[in-house]
């Protein structure tokens, strides 16, 4: 590729970009969701789906390059990244990048399975990880809301470009080659977002941040190896932003600024990221004291357009717990019931207490809200009782959000919360002082090794 297109701009700046031009923001974020990402995919491996991709990776797609997470049993890079996208993904507790989604599904599952079979170090694996973040972003954030509208999937569509870029600087690939990497990566792009109207009777939310964490390094090894892609596949006639988005505007180069990874944000909580600020409007409204339940009249939430439409968003009748978590009205009726929005409480959503109080809610939009969003996302609750009495929460940023992070306490609950009692103290506590110092290691597989249970005489 001779001819300046826009994937060769974003090509070069990939192949070029250095640890040391990262702000210290963005390698903190770097420690955050490599940890945030490792308890997510233990969580999820936990589970029956999470077993099932496990199996398949092994069984399937057998080789001895990259390790399955909390597993121990080998596979190919490109299995054991899908696998541990998946069950990474399967709880829905991810990070949520406010312009470009649920990023390091794709990225870190990629990171970690190159990392490992390249003897990457945590600088590497750092760098690797925020070019991913700024491909993505970059990609994502120009097509969002033409595809929202045409219900294409994030995470395997600009989620297999992210997952291009960080798997070809893991792999030190030429600005040239990266620039193959992400043009073939472009016609991987796939995806629907049928799974929310499905939701409950299909695994694709899941295996979609497989396929783009999967695509990703199959593109980077295929430009590796000699093969290339076209050079308008961002800006072409039949480009990506033509077939996958409203057209190509040269102005979206502006965006990339190298900081997409110092702007993310993390899931405290399950479900989906657009009821987390229901979530905690909630949580803030109970600290004024809990309404009697049998007393609530009424309920009002409103917050911002993205989370109230389409209208499973306000499913006041729900037939799985995939689509509960989705839900305004039982968002409000499970944390007034629970006091805690986690996959076990959403799975209570239809006990007749929440089943009656969701009747009671009525969702609307809040207008400041709205014309601040995408970098605001926050909600309003209010509840009145027979006896006159109001109770008023309200968050402009849901938690998590950079203007309203988790604290490194928070951050460490979570993680043992969905490690739970698969790895003994001593492992957690090492994997928790490692992700801390992620910049120091070595060789970044002594983080995939330590998510192996009965690792323990290993450890120094």
């Amino acid at each position: 590729m001779t001819k300046q297109t826009a994937v060769s701009i974003i090509g070069e700046f990939v192949a070029e970009r250095q640890y040391s031009d990262l702000s210290d923001l963005a390698i903190t974020r770097a420690r955050q969701v490599t940890l945030d990402f490792i308890g997510t995919m233990l969580g999820g491996y936990q589970s029956e789906l999470g077993a099932l991709a496990a199996d398949y990776a092994a069984q399937i797609q057998p080789g001895d390059d990259a390790t399955i997470i909390g597993d121990g049993r080998r596979s190919t890079v490109e299995g054991a990244a899908w696998a541990n996208a998946v069950m990474g993904k399967h709880l829905g507790m991810d990070d949520s990048h406010r312009t470009a989604g649920h990023v390091a599904s794709q990225l870190v599952p990629v990171a970690l399975t190159l990392g490992e079979q390249l003897g990457l170090s945590g600088e590497q694996t750092i760098i690797a990880l925020a070019v991913g973040y700024d491909v993505m972003d970059l990609v994502h954030s120009a097509v969002d809301s033409w595809q929202r509208e045409r219900g294409l999937d994030h995470k395997s569509q600009a989620g297999t470009l992210g997952s291009a870029a960080t798997a070809a600087k893991a792999m030190s690939l030429s600005a040239e080659k990266t620039t193959n990497a992400l043009a073939l990566a472009m016609d991987m792009a796939c995806g629907t977002e049928q799974y929310v109207w499905d939701a409950g009777s299909c695994d694709t939310k899941d295996l979609l941040a497989g396929y783009g964490a999967r695509n990703g390094i199959y593109a980077a090894k295929l430009a590796d190896f000699g093969f290339r892609g076209p050079p308008g596949a961002l800006d072409g006639e039949y480009g990506y932003f033509h077939a996958f988005g409203p057209g190509y505007d040269a102005a979206f180069l502006d965006a990339l600024d190298g900081e997409a990874l110092a702007r993310t944000g993390f899931k405290p909580h399950a479900g989906c990221r657009h009821v987390h600020s229901c979530v905690d409007a909630t949580l803030e409204l109970l600290k004024s004291g809990s309404p009697n339940l049998d007393a609530i009249t009424s309920i009002e939430v409103d917050t911002y357009l993205e989370a109230i439409t389409p209208e499973f968003r306000v499913n006041y009748h729900p037939q799985a717990v995939g689509q509960a978590g989705f839900s305004l009205p039982v968002t409000v009726s499970v944390i007034l019931t629970r006091g805690a929005w986690f996959r076990e409480d959403i799975e209570t959503y239809d006990e007749p207490e929440q089943r009656r109080l969701r009747q009671l809610v009525k969702v609307g939009l809040d207008e400041k809200i709205q014309a601040g969003h995408p970098l605001t996302n926050g909600c309003e609750v209010r509840i009145a009782t027979a006896d006159g009495s109001l109770y008023r929460g309200r968050v402009e940023y849901a938690k998590g959000e950079p203007e309203n992070m988790l604290t490194d306490i928070e951050f460490e609950e979570k993680f043992r919360y969905l490690v739970g009692d698969m790895l003994p103290d001593v492992q957690i506590s090492h994997l928790l002082n490692r992700c801390g110092q992620l910049e120091d290691l070595a060789d970044v597989s002594e983080l995939v090794q330590l998510t192996i249970p009965q690792r323990v005489a290993a450890l120094k």
